[in-house]
């Protein structure tokens, strides 16, 4: 029996949720208003993620960045987002989704609208990585905020379909909408589209969030072990990153590395002390938590390092510009669209097992269609197959991933449960770029980028005997959990 439903944290049924939100939205209008809010915040999360890729040349020579500065501008949001995501998923479980979904906006905007008049690299690097701080506490905060508002069974799989199509489309539609900007308009308006979005997120979503209230009254945020695991995936990711540069400087590789195994020795020390751990310990011994964390590692390096292996192949290779670049993602928008769509259908149906089979399976091939484009050239035959078949197989992916993982936490630590989800998601995106540079080298050429491609396809066929062990049984119906 599952002992969330009915208990006195508040159940996974309408009425439950709806109690301790103190107003969540029951009619059907109100819904699809905070369900459109969410899903348009998780899209800013991933979108201004990928949106700077094809601006990066021209904020170079805008301000006279160096190549490592100009590396890092795109590399503090992903370091800063993945370091503090554990802390935004426990001030979640905390101070509740909804108080930290407004701060989370505030801070991500601010950030962005103060990047855009950035004087030199220094203070632009500082905004983002503040907009990684503000996204580390907005994404956990939205998928809270829509488990809060949505009974368990398949209306919520349907929810967390549509909040897992603006996630996965955000990072494509960040290269279109960031050639499209700069088309028309200077750099700056990459970070200034931030605000009229997520004044619509707010205005659709801030009704239910500030009507929230903390989700363990009562609890604290155990802030040592918060600023512990912070700097742990900090230094992993900034190892791993650095790695993926040019030319990567051995110091700062191996005092990251060194300072992570450090202070993450420190933290495990520091968990098994604590009466109030910073991750549960019924977190660590839940099974579907612990594969979906290993299998969004390993969905980032895979699938999710597409978007950066056919932005370089375009631009290097074919020699598209910005524009005519991220008018070619369109394509693998729309699919991903599609298998987000496949996937909340089928979740109620399938086993995860299953289900993330057979989006691995279909990624798989894609990559290895991308794989095979770079012998026969340009866009038609060379990437466009491989686009359609790939952003299937990413799209249900992406979605069947936080479905399975949340499916068996508690209501009192879903901000941390899908925080370390995501957080893995980016640590693996970090260490799979730096595999990928080195293997297609310095000056890729269409071989080496056609080696990468391969090396992603082998990635993503790894995740099929994990889900195939982790995720055996299928997905429990509302009945199934009384």
């Amino acid at each position: 029996m599952d002992t969330r439903e009915g208990s006195g944290t508040g159940g996974r049924s309408g009425t439950g949720r709806a109690g301790r939100f103190g107003g969540a939205p029951g009619s059907g209008t109100g819904k699809a208003r905070l369900l459109a809010g969410l899903a348009l915040s998780q899209l800013l999360v991933a979108l201004d993620f990928s949106i700077i890729y094809v601006a990066l040349p021209t904020i170079g020579d805008a301000l006279a960045f160096s190549a490592v500065t100009l590396q890092w501008v795109v590399s503090a949001y992903g370091v800063f987002f993945a370091g503090f995501l554990l802390l935004g998923g426990r001030l979640v479980d905390v101070f509740g989704a909804g108080r930290v979904f407004l701060v989370a906006q505030a801070l991500f905007t601010g950030a962005a609208v103060v990047a855009g008049f950035a004087p030199d690299g220094t203070v632009l690097m500082v905004c983002r990585a503040a907009q990684g701080i503000g996204a580390a506490l907005l994404a956990p905060a939205t998928l809270g905020l829509l488990h809060a508002n949505y009974p368990s069974g398949p209306e919520r799989d349907r929810a967390v379909a549509v909040w897992g199509t603006t996630g996965a489309m955000g990072l494509a539609l960040g290269v279109v909408v960031g050639g499209a900007l700069l088309a028309v308009a200077s750099w700056a308006w990459i970070f200034w589209i931030t605000l009229p979005v997520a004044l619509v997120c707010v205005v659709l979503a801030g009704g239910a969030a500030s009507r929230s209230r903390a989700a363990r009254a009562g609890r604290r945020v155990n802030l040592p072990s918060a600023a512990l695991a912070t700097a742990v995936v900090s230094g992993v990711s900034m190892a791993f990153t650095e790695l993926a540069l040019d030319s990567p400087r051995t110091w700062v590789v191996l005092v990251s590395v060194g300072a992570a195994v450090l202070l993450g020795a420190v933290f495990v020390l520091l968990q098994v002390r604590s009466d109030d751990p910073l991750i549960p310990a019924g977190l660590l011994r839940t099974g579907s938590l612990r594969g979906a964390c290993l299998i969004a590692a390993l969905f980032m390096a895979s699938l999710g390092a597409e978007f950066y292996l056919v932005t370089l192949y375009l631009q290097r290779e074919l020699g598209l510009g910005a524009l005519a670049s991220g008018i070619g993602f369109l394509p693998l928008a729309l699919t991903i669209a599609i298998g987000n769509a496949l996937a909340g259908r089928l979740a109620g149906r399938w086993s995860p097992a299953r289900l993330l089979g057979v989006a691995f399976g279909i990624g798989a091939v894609g990559l290895a269609a991308l794989a095979a484009g770079t012998l026969v050239g340009g866009y038609w035959l060379g990437v466009l197959p491989g686009l359609l078949v790939s952003g299937i197989g990413q799209g249900i992916a992406f979605t069947g991933m936080f479905i399975a993982g949340t499916r068996d936490l508690p209501a009192t630590a879903e901000g941390t449960g899908s925080a370390m989800i995501t957080a893995a998601q980016y640590t693996g995106g970090a260490v799979g770029l730096a595999l990928l540079v080195w293997v297609h080298g310095g000056e890729p050429t269409a071989t080496s980028l056609g080696l990468a491609y391969t090396a992603t396809v082998v990635i993503a066929l790894l995740t099929l005997p994990v889900a195939a062990t982790v995720f055996r049984r299928p997905v429990p119906g509302p009945g199934a959990r009384a």
